[in-house]
């Protein structure tokens, strides 16, 4: 969120273009699409995920603090001997790296931490203190940059992200595969069998629900990110609102309501989850298309807009639940990782550039450009059609353990 703050600055005092804006957008998640795969991978083979957790978030930190020395001057420039925009990028793809690890290892530790009954709960308490971070970082950067100026606010805030690498160290979260209320759950109900034993191979309904989320995931994150990425230069450059109190405020109304989101959909997922990925998906897009249609009102506008982050900042609970019910444990984060790293976070890469190329110079487009992806992310909630049913002994420990939750 810190460099999606800052554009309206970036664009105005340092003569950065839309489309050189969005690439930087779009590198922090290049880096993740990368990665993921293989950080999914690591931590199905290795179950080190403390360690992958916490080089994670400290490349993510240095990501953050490298933005401000970025755009710093002075005694801070003569240790970046490089120019904005490179360095910009540069940053933002260590960053993106250490982002990879965040939610398809985090979502692996909490499905084997408690009972398939309680999984989207699980998901959506944690997916709500990260959408109270995603919130208040807009309006921080604005209040630390007026405080401390530029470079150094962005750097504080980027200091402020290594203290979970000192709570992890402190609080081990490590999968203990064999001994994990899910697996011990799972094979009560089924007599040791299931989805959580051990197994070598991926079924077939498996991996077509891999892709189906994938697919929805990709469509979704680009309409969203698209969005995200140039709504601080839409409120300043095309409404006319003021940056230090429009971005920081606009955007935090469009993210906060990800916070009860997050849970609201979490309870949602784990009485249906399909109903509830199709919900999501659809509001995500009708709520951006009435804001756009609302911006005459005001109030009834910021309404729309704090739905649209009620909507798109809640994906990550309705998609790592989708996959936890979907795919053995032995694939657990790997799936994440396509899931999320590939999918979402692919999306949110092609989302910013695609906007920016389309653009170009003519901020007026704004509008039509966010309506269209709105419109098509709306259609793709269709494909909740083609995920495979639950069937056999899962669908009835499923079924046993959401009667008696």
């Amino acid at each position: 969120m810190v460099p999606l703050s800052i554009f309206p600055l970036l664009l105005t005092y340092f003569g950065l273009s839309a489309p050189e804006l969005g690439v930087v957008a779009s590198m922090w998640n290049i880096t993740s699409v990368i990665g993921s795969p293989a950080v999914g991978h690591l931590s199905d083979r290795l179950r080190r995920n403390s360690t992958l957790l916490i080089a994670g978030l400290a490349m993510m930190a240095v990501g953050v603090v490298g933005t401000g020395c970025a755009v710093g001057t002075g005694t801070i420039r003569y240790w970046l001997p490089l120019g904005l925009y490179p360095a910009l990028l540069l940053f933002a793809a260590i960053g993106g790296l250490g982002s990879s690890v965040c939610h398809p290892v985090g979502g692996t530790v909490l499905s084997q931490a408690y009972p398939p009954s309680k999984i989207g709960l699980a998901l959506g308490l944690n997916g709500s203190i990260g959408s109270l971070g995603r919130a208040l970082y807009p309006s921080l950067v604005v209040i630390l940059i007026t405080a401390l100026n530029l470079p150094y606010g962005v750097i504080a805030l980027g200091l402020f992200g290594l203290v979970p690498v000192v709570l992890i160290e402190l609080f081990t979260v490590e999968n203990q595969r064999g001994n994990s209320s899910v697996e011990t759950e799972q094979k009560a109900s089924v007599g040791g069998g299931g989805r959580h034993s051990r197994d070598s191979s991926i079924s077939g309904s498996a991996r077509t629900s891999v892709l189906v989320l994938t697919t929805m995931a990709v469509i979704r994150g680009t309409f969203g990110q698209g969005v995200v990425s140039f709504l601080s230069v839409f409120v300043v450059q095309v409404q006319q609102y003021s940056f230090s109190f429009g971005v920081g405020v606009i955007m935090m109304i469009a993210i906060i309501l990800g916070v009860p989101g997050q849970i609201i959909f979490g309870r949602f997922s784990d009485l249906h989850r399909i109903a509830s990925l199709a919900v999501n998906t659809a509001g995500q897009s009708l709520s951006i298309i009435f804001y756009l249609f609302t911006l005459s009102n005001p109030l009834v506008a910021v309404t729309c807009l704090a739905l649209f982050g009620f909507f798109t900042y809640s994906s990550y609970t309705v998609f790592i639940s989708a996959v936890t019910h979907a795919v053995p444990t032995d694939f657990l984060s790997l799936s994440n990782a396509i899931v999320w790293g590939v999918g979402i976070l692919g999306g949110n890469t092609i989302g910013p550039v695609l906007v920016g190329l389309i653009v170009g110079d003519n901020l007026s487009l704004l509008p039509t450009i966010f309506l269209a992806l709105a419109v098509v992310s709306g259609l793709s909630t269709s494909l909740v059609a083609f995920l495979p049913g639950r069937s056999g002994p899962d669908r009835d420990a499923w079924s046993t353990h959401t009667r008696s939750f």
